[in-house]
């Protein structure tokens, strides 16, 4: 990578962190939806969870560790991964194209949706794509060295990729695609780096593949599952509703694309065997998505991670002319297109307050309620476990000062981590509990609901029951 490419490149980065962390924290009065499930995941270290992989949790882990337990560490935690992101795309777009083209097309990934109005609720989708990305990297490393070490360092980055998720997968027929039909890709590979590229892997990959043994395979069942939800809606429509969405979120990137078509053809040679790999990796995974899809339905936002080379693809089509947008004036739109960004992110409620009534919920003043009552009753008792919905016991937790596990919907199944022996010796206080769970828990008493005024001053009703703690509580 050319020394003014990475000088972009970090200042992009720090961009990202400051704006794109700072945006979504000021906008939220409570936590989104996915971040708050991965912050209560990460209150036990574990290999994996019903429904994914376990490596977003470790981030979030890691960060509270750093920035202590509040909302700004989940916006930080998406941040953080998209800026890792740019600069695998800075070298991959460095790799195959001119210096100039390569800045741009990093910015221009910068204004894909992923990036900014997408990417603020932390999930798996987010957590992928910077290892999406290193994995392509190091996999052009390991062709383009014949390195072992290279091949070692693959299988690492492809075990990360897979324990962000498991669509990690669609890298692997593409990059054998790749080599059956490119005899010069497929002359710089070996069995010997096959075989480190795997081992590495399978060190990395293994513990959560004994994990899944060892929970009935949790997450494959959720998979059907959530196929088993959308079977009902139309295969075709669901192809173009995920066709309309990756348009929609390159949006820039087509209006720049179609603005330049009117310049001349710069001088550009990209070699065969460069523009084989930028489409095998680039649009290969995509493909194989869509092809599933004939047969499965749909969300527009797996596909997420699986971009990283699209600029990279716009360029090679644009045959140089991507050169002509790096100027001042383009540095000053990207600037601007940001903050108009920034400023709908921060203006969503007004824009669309169906959309937003998440974001504006009452969660701290509710968390603070439940808290004093619990305390009311136990003084020196510290609340450890919260049960309910993903959401909102996880965000009763996010703003308890104790550290208080999430028990989600009361089920040691899918939170096997907290068991019904913890429940009776550290007590437990429950969200929205149904008569199932106060009947399986009959220490539970509801409690008188707690009246909180939401941003607009509608009056919430909160319902919640109180089992009492009866012992000496190991959780820590």
């Amino acid at each position: 990578m050319s020394k003014n490419l990475q000088r972009f490149t970090l200042s992009l980065m720090v961009f990202q962190l400051v704006f794109w962390t700072l945006i979504p924290y000021l906008a939220h009065h409570a936590p989104p939806l996915d971040a708050t499930e991965m912050y209560g995941w990460s209150l036990s270290f574990e290999w994996g969870f019903y429904k994914h992989p376990p490596m977003p949790t470790w981030l979030v882990a890691a960060v509270q560790m750093v920035v202590g337990k509040n909302m700004l560490s989940l916006f930080l935690c998406a941040s953080l991964v998209i800026s890792a992101t740019y600069w695998s795309v800075a070298w991959l777009a460095g790799r195959f194209l001119s210096e100039k083209e390569a800045i741009v097309a990093l910015f221009l990934y910068a204004l894909t949706i992923y990036c900014h109005l997408w990417s603020t609720d932390f999930n798996h989708n987010q957590m992928q794509m910077p290892f999406w990305a290193l994995s392509l990297v190091c996999l052009t490393k390991t062709l383009d060295t014949g390195s072992s070490k290279w091949a070692c360092i693959l299988g690492v980055v492809m075990g990360l990729n897979a324990l962000s998720k498991y669509t990690a997968a669609f890298i692997v027929p593409c990059a054998i695609f790749l080599l059956v039909i490119s005899p010069t890709w497929r002359q710089k590979l070996n069995w010997q780096m096959i075989a480190i590229a795997a081992t590495s892997f399978f060190v990395v990959f293994g513990p959560h593949l004994y994990w899944l043994t060892q929970h009935d395979f949790m997450p494959f069942h959720y998979v059907g599952e959530r196929f088993d939800e959308m079977k009902d809606s139309s295969r075709f429509l669901d192809l173009l509703d995920y066709l309309g969405n990756i348009a929609l979120a390159h949006l820039c990137l087509i209006i720049a694309a179609l603005y330049l078509l009117r310049e001349k053809v710069k001088s550009s040679v990209m070699l065969k065997e460069d523009q084989i790999f930028i489409w095998t990796l680039g649009v290969g995974p995509v493909l194989l998505t869509i092809g599933v899809g004939v047969f499965v339905p749909l969300y527009y936002r797996w596909v997420i991670p699986m971009l990283p080379m699209v600029t990279i693809v716009a360029a090679m089509l644009l045959r140089g002319r991507l050169a002509y947008l790096y100027s001042k004036k383009s540095f000053f739109l990207f600037i601007a297109l940001e903050i108009i960004f920034g400023a709908a992110y921060l203006y969503k409620d007004k824009i669309n307050p169906q959309q937003s009534a998440r974001a504006n919920y009452p969660a701290p003043e509710i968390a603070r309620a439940v808290y004093q009552e619990w305390h009311l009753l136990y003084p020196t008792q510290p609340l450890k476990i919260v049960s309910g919905g993903e959401w909102q016991a996880g965000f009763v937790s996010l703003f308890s000062p104790d550290k208080t596990y999430v028990y989600t919907h009361a089920d040691s199944v899918i939170t096997p981590w907290i068991k019904e022996s913890d429940v009776q010796e550290c007590g437990m206080l429950m969200m929205n509990p149904s008569q199932d769970q106060l009947q399986r828990f009959s220490q539970a008493k509801l409690q008188k609901p707690l009246q909180i005024y939401s941003k607009n001053s509608e009056v919430l009703e909160i319902q919640y029951a109180i089992s009492p703690p009866q012992g000496n509580c190991q959780l820590k």
